[in-house]
């Protein structure tokens, strides 16, 4: 039995979960002066992320919200993306992307979002919901009744493992280990190895990311807290460089974390219910669209949800309909991405290489054609 909270949110868009695109939606939406409550399990705003990549298709999204040279202030634009194999160069590409931390990009929209009057409801962490009553029950008997549900709560979506009647999310084969390193660096660097890669990136003028990816049957837990050590993480490379070992020793502080995720979703809308970022569409990293994404996702539904703030069931099919085809190419480039920085066979390893050397372009043409290059504007007149 649910008591109903005293506290009634019958005419506010509730968003649950404080994550990127919890905070986006929220910020988008309280712009528009459009009642919104955002509600979070965790005590406080906290991110244990390290770096993050916000490429052209994101930046958009962000000079829209007025806070992209507030993290341009603290973030880096590097130039130029230079891979190796190993030890050797193979080849480098122009690229035009803000490299930062989370914790820059969450301070952001949550200051952007408070600043609007957004408001926040911590220590709710979500253990049930009714669609038909539009009513969202959380632990110690909170219970909420709001006009339409936003669940931004994550790849563990308790929303869509009840909707979709999912198992638990699935280990990729992938595990990262990551760290934040003090030391300055101007641009992309991309170490591939057998079964294995590292990437390096400034994230401010003093500070890099540092990021390595394991193919492995070794099932990291889905944490970002989990912290590893060196020894672990020189067994779990299946290469050395001078370059990166150079940046890493026993006392760099390392968190490593198990890649998890779901199968494609079919729809991203049930009854009063709509779903954003991880909950949607939980990807592998490695071309970087995972905020991104989640971005787009805000952006969208937000935009729609203004312009059709009475046709809400509209405003879903809208989303849905403009947001499907996209989330399966990203996830698409994303696994094929992986499996070309995993590779673990020489003669595939070379033909890779020499494709990267000499058609650079060719090599880059999926990903400033099919991620960079997509607009959020174009997007919203198309399918609206």
């Amino acid at each position: 039995m649910h008591n109903i909270s005293v506290r009634k949110f019958s005419n506010h868009i509730a968003i649950v979960g404080a994550g990127i695109a919890g905070l986006a939606l929220g910020a988008i939406l309280r712009k528009a002066k459009i009642p919104v409550v955002i509600f979070e399990k965790s005590i406080d705003i906290s991110e244990y992320g390290a770096g993050i990549t916000i490429s052209p298709n994101a930046i958009k999204i962000l000079q829209h919200l007025d806070i992209f040279d507030n993290i341009v202030f603290a973030s880096a634009h590097p130039k130029q993306a230079t891979f190796y194999s190993t030890r050797k160069k193979i080849t480098h590409f122009k690229v035009d992307v803000i490299t930062t931390s989370r914790k820059v990009l969450y301070k952001n929209l949550y200051d952007k979002y408070i600043s609007l009057g957004g408001e926040i409801l911590f220590e709710h962490e979500l253990c049930d919901f009714n669609l038909d009553k539009s009513e969202i029950y959380f632990k110690e008997n909170k219970t909420y009744k709001v006009r339409h549900i936003a669940a931004c709560d994550g790849i563990k979506s308790l929303f869509r493992k009840k909707i979709d009647e999912e198992k638990d999310p699935e280990y990729s084969g992938y595990s990262v280990w990551r760290s934040i390193i003090k030391k300055k660096q101007k641009n992309i660097q991309t170490y591939l190895g057998p079964n294995s890669h590292v990437v390096t990136y400034p994230i401010s003028s003093t500070h890099i990311s540092f990021v390595a990816a394991i193919k492995t049957n070794k099932k990291h837990k889905q944490s970002w807290k989990t912290t590893g050590n060196y020894s672990e993480l020189k067994k779990d490379l299946k290469f050395t460089n001078k370059d990166v070992n150079a940046l890493i020793n026993e006392k760099t502080p390392l968190f490593k974390w198990g890649v998890y995720v779901r199968p494609t979703i079919k729809n991203l809308q049930f009854k009063n219910l709509t779903l954003l970022g991880d909950a949607a569409h939980p990807i592998v990293p490695f071309i970087g669209q995972g905020a991104c994404l989640a971005l787009e996702d805000a952006f969208i539904f937000g935009n729609l949800l203004i312009k059709h703030n009475s046709e809400i069931k509209k405003t879903q099919n809208i989303y849905e309909l403009s947001r499907i085809n996209r989330i399966k190419k990203i996830s698409y480039l994303s696994l094929r991405q992986g499996y070309l920085n995993h590779i673990s066979n020489p003669i595939i390893i070379y033909f890779r290489n020499l494709v990267m050397k000499y058609l650079p372009e060719f090599a880059m043409r999926s990903l400033r054609l099919h991620v960079w290059n997509y607009d959020v504007d174009k997007a919203l007149r198309k399918f609206d």
